[in-house]
């Protein structure tokens, strides 16, 4: 990688093309709302953690141990006396709600991700199927869509199909 980019700095190498078959990536839906789900997922226990990080800094008594007490164990916090387990009572204090991220993400075709996901845009997920005629209604579900990313890109270089696209071989590469 680091003569490519000498290479390509010095003149002696062109840059790579974007357009080339080799540099494109198919997203597939179920891979985009498990990207979703894992990174929800993540923010749950980043939650956690953090909740227990300041008890532990606070000086509040840490016990994870969720077995039955079978004597009451409590500790005095003014005049209450709190019983309750502390892993339980840290739980109920985060929102495990996965499905609203996902949800959202489906209604609307926007990612609200803190993150990015590592993708090159965060809205336009979806396409409106024009029911103009059965042809055209059915090739939106037969092609890859580039996403709004490249309806937005300002290039000013040709933008083609390349032969590598179609299986065939430039003629500079023939034996």
């Amino acid at each position: 990688m680091l003569r490519k980019l000498y290479a390509t700095v010095s003149g002696s190498c062109s840059p790579d093309n974007p357009d080339s078959p080799q540099h494109q990536e198919v997203l597939l839906p179920g891979s985009l709302y498990g990207m979703i789900v894992k990174e929800r997922m993540e923010e749950i226990l980043n939650n956690i953690r953090s909740i227990i990080a300041v008890d532990v800094r606070n000086g509040v008594a840490v016990d994870f141990n969720d077995s039955q007490l079978s004597t009451i164990r409590c500790r005095l916090i003014g005049f209450i006396c709190v019983t309750e387990r502390y892993f339980t009572k840290i739980l109920s204090k985060v929102n495990f709600d996965i499905g609203a991220k996902l949800l959202n993400f489906i209604a609307t075709g926007n990612l609200i991700s803190p993150t990015g996901l590592d993708l090159q845009q965060a809205a336009g997920f979806t396409l409106i199927a024009e029911k103009l005629n059965w042809q055209r209604y059915i090739s939106h579900f037969r092609c890859i869509h580039r996403g709004a990313f490249f309806s937005e890109l300002k290039t000013t270089t040709v933008r083609k199909l390349l032969p590598e696209a179609w299986g065939k071989r430039l003629p500079s590469a023939l034996p």
